[in-house]
């Protein structure tokens, strides 16, 4: 299929999904719950000692950190490279870039910022494909600018989105036009076929897990039987599911922005429903790689898991010799 925008396909009778549990809203991590609560302890402590200049130098700390973590590191965005390599990512596609931008966020602060510093990285990066992993708003004024934004993003075999759980809290209709004004078309349950130096992928976009009806049995139904399939789900726990799909080979997530705070030997802070097992970085689950951004807003609160923008390169599993030759 030559590059442009690829017909979206929706099956018309699609099988029963896949039960998913329905973990608690909020998990706190029980690291962290033990060090809050020794250290109420040991401020108790302090206070009935009496040491006063210890306990302010602690507060001058905590106050600095706080500064850091509010002020400093939600408005420092970064360009986050990543390689996944697969024997299920055809030759033709060998090198293809996409872009993931992920919880925007648009009405918190700094996301205006966030966003504009990522359309111009991603217009010098030139990536072939851009999709957007959900969460685009948390204010219901964004819904006016975001198509000002998304329609200054470039992509040669265009720009899609998939829905996050804000985008329905602040009004799913709404979030369906915005996209329409910007020409960004929505996945929902929905795929189509992507076409490269001959060889072809299926790129297949969900719904939000938690207020919508996530349906990969959908997304996939039209899919080619064995051709690979590139997931886009906005919750990462989507990837249970996913595994029960042979050809998909990779899913691009967010929703858990890392937890917000981060820190060696205590791991995430906050994990929302459906991203407690999984909150950052990439790895694989079983059969299916799982990326999961950091996102680039959220929360004015952040500690060891910066704003970002993903840059996926898909490399496949050839040989050197192969790849001359492909050359």
């Amino acid at each position: 299929m030559p590059r442009g925008k690829p017909a979206i396909h929706t099956p018309a009778n699609p099988s029963k999904p896949t039960h998913i549990q329905h973990p608690a809203e909020v998990y706190y991590g029980l690291a962290w719950r033990w060090v809050f609560g020794l250290c109420a302890l040991f401020g108790i402590r302090l206070v009935r000692q009496r040491r006063w200049g210890l306990i302010a130098g602690i507060i001058a700390f905590i106050a600095g950190l706080y500064r850091y973590a509010a002020k400093l590191e939600p408005a420092q965005p970064q360009l986050h490279h990543v390689h996944i390599q697969d024997d299920r990512i055809p030759i033709g596609f060998e090198g293809f870039t996409i872009a993931q931008i992920s919880d925007i966020h648009l009405g918190q602060p700094y996301s205006d910022a966030n966003l504009r510093w990522a359309i111009t990285m991603l217009n010098a990066q030139s990536p072939d494909l851009i999709v957007l992993t959900g969460d685009l708003v948390n204010d219901r004024t964004a819904f006016e600018r975001l198509p000002f934004y998304l329609r200054k993003l470039h992509a040669p075999y265009g720009i899609y989105a998939i829905t996050g759980n804000h985008d329905y809290v602040e009004g799913i209709a709404d979030f369906i036009q915005a996209l329409h004004f910007a020409g960004v078309p929505l996945l929902r349950n929905q795929g189509f076929v992507l076409n490269h130096k001959g060889d072809n992928i299926w790129i297949a976009g969900t719904d939000d897990l938690w207020h919508g009806q996530m349906r990969i049995d959908r997304a996939v139904a039209d899919a080619p039987e064995h051709m690979p399939v590139l997931l886009l789900a906005h919750a990462p726990d989507a990837i249970y599911e996913a595994n029960a799909y042979p050809n998909i080979f990779l899913q691009l997530a967010g929703h858990v922005h890392g937890g917000h705070i981060r820190l060696p030997g205590l791991g995430p802070l906050a994990r929302p429903r459906f991203g407690r097992w999984f909150t950052h970085g990439t790895q694989r689950v079983s059969n299916t790689w799982l990326h999961i951004s950091l996102g680039l807003s959220g929360r004015s609160l952040r500690l060891g898991n910066p704003p970002e923008v993903g840059l996926i390169h898909l490399h496949a599993a050839i040989t050197k010799d192969d790849y001359a030759t492909f050359n």
